[in-house]
């Protein structure tokens, strides 16, 4: 049987830092949520959300944060990034299995590193940086579903949408692993991106169709 979480092709993720940014020009949960839709409705596979500790801006709970996603969302996988080895792991477990409850399954987590600990992180080059450890997991403490090598894609705000889908297609073109993940200043790069770039690589064939979402799939954000 197929796994339902791993739909044909490269995976998408798609990481926003769990910020608030006081300057944003309109509320920032507002912001925020319609660019996640905006993701989803685009056939992003996954949001990851980063906790942004390294920003001057507030950080967040990525947890907390994908919560409040989790009902106004369909198919999108949220994951949030997690030490290592956190503090509480406990704690850590019993969010995450509240999370993957709360969205109906669609839980998973981020830990920086090398996918394989054993191997040496590879120098950076271009658009691709070394795997990171992404487990998208049927639950907060089971056994996890899928661990996938993921690379990084830095994407600039002030790129064309053809030099952003440029960049992304070479990485899909010199990547083994099983996706990318891309890494968003903020909402406003991610809208961008879903809106402009991902339909660019759509009609290049670098990647399939979008799944469909049910009318009335997601709920009102207002």
């Amino acid at each position: 049987m197929s796994d339902p979480k791993r739909p044909p092709g490269p995976l998408l993720f798609a990481a926003l830092p769990a910020v608030h940014d006081p300057r944003a020009p309109e509320p920032w949960p507002g912001l925020f949520t319609r660019a996640v839709l905006d993701a989803e409705l685009a056939g992003i596979d996954a949001l990851v959300v980063e906790h942004g500790a390294d920003r001057t801006d507030p950080a967040l709970d990525p947890v907390v944060v994908l919560a409040h996603l989790a009902p106004r969302t369909y198919r999108l996988g949220l994951v949030a990034e997690m030490p290592a080895a956190p503090d509480a792991p406990q704690g850590a477990a019993r969010e995450l299995a509240s999370l993957d409850a709360i969205s109906g399954g669609r839980a998973g987590r981020l830990v920086r590193g090398p996918a394989d600990p054993h191997a040496p992180a590879a120098p950076h080059s271009g658009p691709t940086d070394h795997g990171t450890a992404l487990t998208w997991t049927a639950d907060g403490t089971g056994p996890a579903l899928d661990v996938l090598d993921v690379l990084l894609a830095e994407t600039a705000p002030d790129e064309s949408a053809d030099a952003q889908a440029d960049r992304i297609a070479a990485a899909l073109a010199a990547t083994r692993s099983d996706g990318l993940l891309l890494r968003f200043s903020g909402p406003a790069a991610l809208r961008r991106f879903a809106r402009e770039t991902l339909p660019l690589l759509r009609d290049r064939g670098l990647l399939p169709a979008p799944p469909h979402t049910p009318r009335g799939g997601h709920r009102n954000t207002k």
